[in-house]
C-alpha cells in the first residue's frame, strides 16, 4: 500500500533534489525522500553505499559466500532464463496432460 503525501521544501534543496534525478541518480523526487528517510529511520551507519539496511546486504552477501550446491544453474543470459522457463512450461503441460488428460491441457 501506498499512501501520498505533499511536502514542503526550500527551492535549493528541491533543485538538489531534482538534480539527483536529472543525474540517473534516482527515478524520481520521491525516491531521493524516501531514501532520506530511511536514513533517518534507519539510521546512516546502516545504510551501505549501495542503499540497503546493512542487514538485508550482509545476509546477500553471506549468502553469495557460500558453496554453490552440486545441482545449482547459474542464469547468464537472457537465452539461458528463456530455456529454463520453457522446460518449466512443458513440465507443466506433462502434469495437466496426466491430471486432465491431453485435451484439456491449454485449459
Amino acid at each position: 500500500m501506498t499512501t501520498t503525501i505533499n511536502i514542503s521544501m526550500p527551492d535549493k534543496l528541491y533543485k538538489a533534489a531534482k538534480k539527483l534525478v536529472q543525474e540517473g541518480k534516482y527515478h524520481s523526487i520521491s525516491e531521493v525522500v524516501r531514501a532520506g528517510l530511511r536514513r533517518v529511520i534507519y539510521g546512516a551507519d546502516k545504510i551501505t553505499e549501495n542503499g540497503f539496511a546493512g542487514w538485508f546486504e550482509d545476509a546477500v552477501l553471506e549468502s553469495a559466500a557460500e558453496p554453490v550446491k552440486k545441482n545449482a544453474v547459474a542464469w547468464e543470459t537472457e537465452e539461458d532464463i528463456d530455456n529454463y522457463f520453457k522446460k518449466l512450461h512443458k513440465r507443466i503441460d506433462k502434469k495437466k496432460q496426466v491430471k486432465y488428460g491431453k485435451d484439456r491441457t491449454n485449459a
